[in-house]
């Protein structure tokens, strides 16, 4: 484990992995998705409104944005140490201005959907953070018992 300050390397690491797992899982889903209509029936522009109605592609995109952002909170507290929440605070900064970003990007979405770009990443990100503070800690548990 490495125990370094966080560094802007790390961040963009993290960012980058969330970005392009989330980009590839939403591919996957809306493949799937696809895999279910006859695309030939409808022209580009019906399958584009299909999709922003489609429940499954809206709750399937949140489901695989808030299990990575969880993930990416859990690799870089794990990377960084034990700092506590400090790294994944930082995630969570950095997905909130991504979430500013996908707001003046998708405009269309729903409220609660746009709240959820900018509330989301702390609780989810907290949440990633304690599961690896949890694991080093059971962990360092398990190594100071078999020492005595």
């Amino acid at each position: 484990m490495n125990t370094q300050p966080l560094s802007v390397k790390s961040l963009v690491i993290v960012f980058l992995i969330y970005v392009v797992t989330t980009v590839i899982l939403a591919v996957v889903l809306s493949v799937f998705w696809q895999s279910g209509i006859d695309t030939s029936a409808y022209s580009q522009q019906q399958l584009i409104d299909m999709a922003a109605q489609s429940n499954l592609l809206t709750v399937g995109s949140m489901t695989i944005g808030s299990t990575m952002a969880v993930i990416c909170a859990y690799f870089i507290t794990r990377r960084t140490g034990s700092d506590g929440y400090k790294h994944a605070m930082y995630f969570a900064g950095v997905l909130i201005l991504y979430g500013i970003l996908g707001i003046f990007l998708h405009p269309e979405h729903h409220i609660i959907q746009q709240a959820a770009k900018l509330l989301a990443p702390v609780p989810l990100c907290l949440l990633g953070a304690w599961l690896a503070l949890a694991n080093t800690n059971k962990k360092h548990d398990n190594i100071s018992h078999e020492a005595c």
